[in-house]
């Protein structure tokens, strides 16, 4: 199975050395999605705040690029219901 490395961009940078074996980088992906949404979600808790441009780069075994996911492609900020008013964030 190929090996795939997810490379952190949030508060501080944290380059994968170990990486993760996959079937494909369709599988590989859906890990990331799920690595950014527990990572935006520590963020808030833990700091107070998300910048929605820190990322997960993910990287195949020859270090090529091979997908990226940003905090905002998996965080959505909805207004309450029923409220028309948009608060600060």
């Amino acid at each position: 199975m190929p090996l795939f490395f997810f490379d952190i961009y949030n508060d501080l940078v944290t380059e994968d050395e170990d990486g993760m074996e996959f079937a494909d980088r369709d599988v590989a992906m859906h890990r990331a999605r799920a690595e950014a949404q527990n990572l935006a979600a520590e963020s808030i808790r833990e700091r107070g705040h998300l910048i929605l441009d820190h990322r997960i780069v993910l990287r195949d075994e020859s270090g090529d690029k091979v997908g990226e996911v940003r905090f905002e492609d998996v965080v959505e900020i909805k207004p309450t219901e029923g409220s028309q008013e948009r608060r600060p964030l």
